[in-house]
């Protein structure tokens, strides 16, 4: 356009000719200023003009980012008169605060607790859905499963006898790494019921009538779970050699050393009170945040009676409800274990045996067994090296005299109450990882005799 108005302007107005290029030069000089670098008067091409605009979005996006740390740093560390402290936060304020050096190491302390919780729990592992091997553990009942303060499924039936299938199912299984399938048989039908590769729980059964029948059968891989004989009545292990292995509830040294294929196994938790195999006890309260300093919900028998004297003679004050046998005091068991987490001791004292679901139902709940030592050794879990491993560090006591002065110190020492009730419940997270690893090695070792092609050796517990 210009070159063309040039050549008109010339042939019509050469006079004008200098005022108009004069004009030109100046609006080309202008338009240069406008577009050109900001840094100098040099004109730029549109990819520079673009590269330009990029580099101030980026400083722009920069400066955004800074803002929102800022923000977010002033949100971390509140406003404080001890904020010399914060010393990972550029916010705070300085003061002239000098901290307490007691105070100071008890933060330090608690930071230093906080990094190593976030550390071991830094990389979260899901459970691995996977078997080793698709032949299934036969799980049969041979009593009913369903505790007796239930009502019964199946009219006619007895009343169940058993009140820690759950127990048996999820937690003292829970390391075997192939299916375990459940059989409830008739009551008409339980004498005849025969499976390979089954652990057949019975509470009430001629088991030496059943172990014989099975083998005549040719049944192979067959585990019984004993329940019962807390007397430990004379003949009640002579079915044992006619079973692969014998699970069974109630230490004696005395069947252990005869049977080499039968393994001790503990009493477990009540239906709907204790925890998954998995148990990590980090919600459950600490002792001293407990309000009943102690509980006693059962039956009584002779021992229990003289435990009871003494509490009323001292004047301890410890929850107590005495009923029957079945409703552990409390007919609900989601009510049980409500009573037994809110108490710092659990008071366990013999049946007729020494050994007491009580044992374990507190222990999974974080409450400190209190118990009293069985004058036969050779039959008492606390035996240093025998059931229990090394002697637990719950209290136990030779006469319930003792107890009373045991509470009372314990409860005028909230921080040593806190610190034994850990190692209680670290013994236990222990003791019960080495019991279930050992019912596993014991289950598969049958599997590998009957199916050597199947065997997958022993694992090791995690302590």
């Amino acid at each position: 356009w210009i070159l063309f108005e040039s050549d008109c302007l010339w042939a019509m107005h050469p006079q004008k000719n200098i005022i108009f290029f004069g004009i030109v030069a100046f609006a080309v000089f202008f338009l240069t200023r406008a577009i050109g670098s900001p840094t100098c008067g040099h004109a730029v091409t549109l990819e520079q003009f673009r590269q330009f605009q990029q580099e101030k979005d980026t400083q722009i996006q920069k400066l955004k980012e800074e803002i929102e740390k800022l923000i977010q740093e002033k949100q971390e560390c509140p406003d404080c008169p001890k904020c010399q402290e914060c010393e990972e936060c550029p916010i705070c304020p300085d003061t002239n605060h000098q901290p307490d050096p007691a105070e100071d190491r008890e933060i330090s302390r608690q930071k230093n607790e906080a990094r190593e919780y976030s550390s071991s729990h830094e990389q979260c592992k899901l459970p691995d859905y996977k078997h080793h091997s698709k032949r299934p553990l036969n799980l049969v009942w041979l009593t009913d499963p369903i505790p007796a303060q239930f009502q019964r499924s199946r009219p006619g039936e007895k009343s169940g006898q058993i009140s820690e299938a759950i127990w048996i199912r999820d937690t003292l299984l829970s390391k075997l790494t192939r299916p375990v399938v459940m059989h409830y048989p008739l009551e008409s039908q339980k004498l005849d019921f025969f499976m390979n590769d089954s652990l057949v729980i019975s509470l009430f059964l001629k088991r030496d009538i059943y172990t014989a029948a099975a083998k005549k059968k040719g049944i192979k891989n067959l585990g019984i779970y004993m329940m019962g004989d807390e007397k430990m009545k004379a003949g009640k292990m002579e079915f044992a050699p006619d079973a692969d292995y014998v699970l069974r509830n109630y230490y004696n040294k005395q069947y252990h050393d005869q049977y080499p294929n039968v393994h001790w196994v503990p009493n477990g938790i009540k239906t709907c009170i204790g925890t998954h195999a998995g148990f990590v006890p980090n919600t459950l309260p600490l002792a001293s945040q407990r309000p009943n300093l102690c509980n006693f919900l059962g039956s009584i028998r002779k021992d229990r009676e003289n435990m009871m004297k003494v509490l009323k003679a001292e004047g301890v004050e410890c929850l107590t409800n005495i009923n029957q046998w079945e409703g552990k005091g409390i007919k609900h068991p989601v009510t049980y274990r409500f009573q037994l987490e809110s108490s710092k001791f659990t008071l366990a004292p013999w049946g007729q045996n020494p050994e007491t679901m009580r044992h374990y139902e507190a222990l999974e709940l974080g409450s400190i067994p209190v118990v009293r030592r069985w004058p036969y050794p050779n039959e008492d879990p606390l035996t240093p090296f025998s059931a229990y491993g090394e002697e637990p560090p719950f209290i136990i006591i030779d006469k319930w005299e003792e107890l009373p002065q045991i509470l009372k110190r314990y409860k005028a020492d909230p921080e040593a109450l806190d610190e034994l009730q850990a190692k209680v419940i670290r013994w236990w997270l222990k003791r019960k990882d080495q019991i279930l690893t050992d019912v596993r090695n014991v289950i598969e070792d049958n599997f590998a005799k009957h199916y050597p092609e199947e065997a997958v050796g022993h694992v090791e517990s995690c302590v």
